[in-house]
């Protein structure tokens, strides 16, 4: 038996190094000592916290809080999102893509591989999420800008607990590559759209559009086009919006997860 749990101890390199540079948010409300995290796996690890759960000792006692797990862009940055959705009350674990050893650059090239990649993470993510105890059994948010955007849209196989899902920057709409073109998520799950007007996406002979076409027929769907905004993270606002859209579908999970 000691064999056997040693064994399964034994984490993947890759996946590893992608956890070891995973940021996690934390908002002030959640923490022992009243002020917000905003640091790598491995930096909390190095602080006193466990690679099994990075904040061990530094949250509340006793307190579960609601999850984001935030997919970057092409470039790997970051664009503050984790710390807004923090503002607004969630814990937010973002995956670094760009830890992975060889990882080629993908803006403006995004291929299948890439895709492939951003969607293992996430479920990497997701698993290392399962069983700590500062998380609340409501159902946790994927949360993606642009090509994490496209990597949210297509998750296809995402597990129960991803109760809603965020596409932030991304268009839905892929003219050459059916793999890219629409929203996969499963058909129960709340899905949230936005992309701004001025976005180059959204006139792009390949891409061009916006995700209210491919959201029309879900039942719990949004999708906002703003005027004004480029290829950038939404206004407060929308964020309070998405932030909300979260909610709702927390709560309907959780009705559903409590009957008899």
């Amino acid at each position: 038996m000691a064999l056997s749990l040693a064994a399964c101890d034994l984490a993947d390199p890759v996946e590893d190094a992608v956890w070891a540079k995973t940021v996690i948010a934390v908002p002030w409300s959640a923490t022992a000592d009243g002020r917000g995290i905003e640091a790598t796996v491995g930096e909390l690890v190095a602080e006193g916290g466990t690679r099994g759960d990075p904040l061990a000792g530094r949250l509340a006692v006793g307190g579960r809080w609601p999850v984001v797990v935030f997919l970057h862009g092409c470039s790997g940055d970051m664009a503050g999102v984790p710390a807004r959705f923090a503002e607004r009350g969630f814990i937010v674990v973002a995956p670094w893509s760009f830890a992975r050893p060889g990882r080629p650059a993908s803006c403006g090239d995004v291929g299948p591989e890439t895709l492939r990649w951003r969607l293992e993470e996430t479920r990497w993510t997701l698993a290392r999420l399962r069983g700590l105890p500062w998380v609340d059994p409501w159902g946790i948010a994927v949360v993606g800008a642009s090509e994490g955007g496209l990597a949210a849209a297509q998750f296809a196989d995402a597990p129960d607990e991803v109760v809603a899902l965020a596409i932030m920057g991304w268009t839905c709409t892929d003219r050459n590559n059916v793999d890219f073109d629409g929203v996969r998520v499963p058909a129960d799950r709340a899905v949230h759209a936005v992309i701004g007007l001025e976005d180059p996406l959204v006139a792009d002979a390949r891409v061009g559009g916006d995700c209210r076409v491919a959201l029309r027929d879900r039942d719990h769907a949004v999708g906002r086009v703003v005027q004004g905004l480029g290829h950038a993270v939404p206004p407060p606002a929308i964020l309070d919006e998405i932030a909300g859209f979260i909610a709702d579908a927390r709560r309907r999970h959780a009705a559903v997860i409590a009957k008899p």
